[in-house]
């Protein structure tokens, strides 16, 4: 007896092992983890326009596209739900440095409405259930603006001459691209249509002396996204309420202002030729108006694209500022995951116009008021 027992281990082994194996197919069938990333590099010439600058040349992180590294998963239950998270992180791949921002409102300060500046994951950073009636997502990402943004700009957010343009006189992108302390809706495809919702706590404030007061950042917005073959339209409107600060040091005065912003937006593929088209409005304090007409061409593997944007802003002080952007920009792909790119952009104020030059991750501003910015990159972009 003892002999059979013994040589029967092996088999008895074998089957748990077999078993086991089985057992963690099933699972990892269920639930499932990707690990992606964009790694972007170029080398970028700019030039502020202010006198007497001449050009810098640096090694820069995200002209096409922002580094970054995420998780992205997933876990299949019951009845056709899901349980989804997603974790990303912009990094300089230029020198290594995880992206600093400020995307907390809690921490928000007289110097600092918005929060204080600190690393994590700062592009996404939500969980949430996927069921038949859409998605429902809790923590940080990005607005239904954002999206609308995305999908109208010829550039996709990426490249000197972008949309991204308007976030300076914005406050930054925390103040219209990207959200804490949220709670977001993605609709289900509804025949080519889809909607989005947010509503952000904001800095999560009862108020009291040196606090940020009560409904301080908090932030809402819809947008409605149409595809219908080659035609795409769109359209979003938000609203912030941002901490209103005075004085000598800076203090909360206890009240909030709103700011309305609104956007529309249409493309239209042809094949090898695309046009995109749109019209953003921001409101006071910025007061900040961005009418754009964009085209690409593809020839051969490689495409062309080009846009032009013109800018207005209010001047309480006197005459209205306005600037006019142009960008250009080459993109040859090498794989299915590699491309070459040439990005071009420079940005004509009038007198009063302080406009800068963005990419997807690298901004210039106009070294004067009335200067003419301009950047120059060539680099590659892989996505992993």
């Amino acid at each position: 007896m003892n002999i059979r027992t013994s040589s029967a281990r092996p088999y008895i082994a074998a089957a748990t092992a077999s078993a086991f194996l089985f057992g963690a197919a099933l699972h990892a069938a269920a639930q499932s983890v990707t690990l992606y990333g964009v790694a972007d590099a170029a080398v970028i010439a700019q030039k502020s326009g202010a006198l007497n600058t001449g050009t810098v040349t640096t090694v820069g992180s995200g002209v096409n596209g922002g580094s970054r590294w995420g998780l992205r998963g997933e876990e299949a239950l019951d009845d056709g739900l899901k349980a989804v998270f997603q974790l990303e992180q912009g990094f300089d791949i230029d020198t290594g440095a995880a992206s600093s921002y400020a995307g907390n409102p809690s921490t928000a300060t007289p110097t600092s409405p918005n929060g204080t500046t600190g690393t994590g994951f700062n592009r996404r950073a939500y969980a949430g259930l996927e069921t038949r009636l859409g998605t429902l997502t809790l923590g940080r990402d990005y607005t239904p603006f954002y999206f609308a943004a995305l999908g109208a700009d010829i550039f996709r957010l990426g490249m000197f001459g972008n949309l991204q343009t308007t976030v300076a006189p914005a406050g930054g992108s925390e103040r219209f691209a990207r959200v804490s302390n949220a709670i977001f809706y993605l609709s289900p495809d509804l025949h080519g249509l889809r909607l989005r919702a947010v509503y952000s706590l904001g800095s999560e404030s009862a108020g009291g002396p040196g606090q940020p007061p009560k409904g301080a950042n908090r932030f809402a917005g819809l947008g409605a996204e149409y595809t219908h073959g080659d035609l795409y339209l769109t359209a979003s409107y938000q609203t912030l309420e941002f901490p209103v600060v005075s004085g000598t040091p800076a203090a909360f005065t206890g009240a909030t202002e709103h700011r309305n912003d609104g956007l529309v937006g249409v493309k239209y593929d042809f094949g090898s030729f695309a046009l995109a088209a749109g019209y953003w409005r921001m409101g006071a304090p910025q007061s900040v108006s961005d009418a754009w007409l964009g085209a690409s061409l593809k020839l051969g593997p490689g495409t062309v694209l080009a846009q032009v944007q013109r800018f207005r802003q209010d001047n309480p002080a006197g005459v209205e500022r306005k600037g006019t952007a142009l960008g250009l920009a080459y993109t040859y792909p090498l794989s299915k995951r590699t491309t070459l790119y040439a990005s071009y952009g420079r940005t004509t104020n009038n007198a009063t116009g302080s406009f800068g030059v963005t990419s997807s991750g690298v901004s210039l501003a106009a070294g004067a008021v009335g200067a003419d910015p301009s950047a120059l990159a060539v680099g590659m972009r892989h996505n992993f």
